[in-house]
């Protein structure tokens, strides 16, 4: 593990590729300036969408992808505080790190042990944003390379299958070429990328699918007080994820799944390690000094549409949940 820690954090010193789920927009910091935004965030999940056909007896039917079932599932709560920052290191390369502290409670994990919920520190990313180009080809369009390494070493990782963890315990890498544009008053972004998600064996290895991302969205100035912003981000796993024999036994042993070759119930179902996701967010800034500002924003998950020609962006195997965010801003 600790190689493996010193690999990514070489990668990351050296290239500056790595991106951070939570930075949208491709503009860098002027040197010496910064950014840093507290958050304080709901998120509410008691359904899903899901590929899995089960048996009367539980055990798995077989996978469906032109077949997406919503189902109700056991209500997830996380209420939290996250502190993101960055910081320009040169006018063209800026540093930035997101920690989030917070609480979680599960309705399931309630149904098997008398823990209601746990809080903590979770997942911290760390990365940098390089500014390649400052005009593509006359047109105006901001080009960066941005990327960061997700870090799960400020909680112990639980159980997989009967505990809450305050994340799931593997380190991330997620590349992502970013692109931007000022449109007057406004401002549009657009963000294709590559997420790396490496194998878990803290307990019972098995390693989540890979996935691909691509986000766009944008935000105007209504007057000097007051602005709108929005994105769309779609999230879609690569098919790779695998499970080790010894968590499949382990998941017969404690009764999550009737057979050995259960692989497509653990992967798509119970650990979740397969999800598409399709997600839409907007918000309103509201400006009250030059350098301080407030957020107010909402994101859901959406099922995505149903035309045969658009199926592809459907979400499945993942949750469906909402977010609600009141941020507070100050730039310097």
């Amino acid at each position: 593990m600790k190689k493996k820690i010193l690999g990514i954090l070489i990668v990351l010193i050296i290239g500056g590729l790595f991106l951070s789920n939570r930075v949208l927009a491709a503009w860098t910091q002027a040197k010496g300036h910064a950014y840093n935004q507290l958050t304080l965030s709901y998120y509410v999940n008691d359904h899903k969408w899901t590929t899995v056909e089960l048996n009367n007896d539980y055990t798995t039917k077989g996978i469906n992808e032109d077949k997406i079932h919503r189902v109700r599932t056991s209500k997830f709560e996380s209420l939290g505080v996250t502190y993101y920052g960055e910081y320009g290191i040169v006018d063209s390369l800026t540093i930035f790190t997101s920690i989030p502290w917070k609480k979680v409670s599960s309705d399931d994990i309630r149904q098997n042990s008398d823990t209601t919920g746990i809080y903590g520190v979770g997942d911290i990313d760390l990365g940098l944003r390089y500014n390649l180009l400052r005009n593509l080809f006359g047109t105006g369009v901001l080009v960066s390379l941005q990327g960061a390494v997700k870090i799960p070493e400020a909680y112990e990782y639980g159980d997989p299958l009967l505990e809450l963890s305050m994340g799931n315990g593997q380190y991330d890498a997620t590349f992502l070429l970013q692109l931007g544009r000022g449109l007057g008053k406004g401002y549009a972004w657009f963000n294709a990328g590559y997420k790396y998600r490496f194998e878990n064996d803290e307990l019972y290895p098995y390693k989540p699918s890979d996935q691909i991302r691509v986000l766009f969205g944008g935000g105007y100035s209504l007057n000097s007080w007051l602005s709108v912003r929005g994105y769309v981000d779609y999230t879609r796993s690569v098919g790779n994820a695998t499970v080790s024999e010894d968590l499949r036994n382990y998941a017969i042993l404690v009764g999550k799944t009737r057979a050995a070759d259960q692989d497509n119930l653990l992967i798509r179902d119970t650990l979740g390690l397969e999800p598409t996701s399709l997600t839409v967010s907007g918000g309103l800034g509201f400006q009250i000094t030059p350098k301080v500002q407030t957020v107010l924003s909402y994101a859901r998950d959406l099922g995505g549409p149903d035309w045969s020609w658009a199926r592809w962006l459907r979400s499945k195997d993942t949750g469906r949940g909402e977010t609600f965010n009141l941020a507070l801003v100050y730039k310097y």
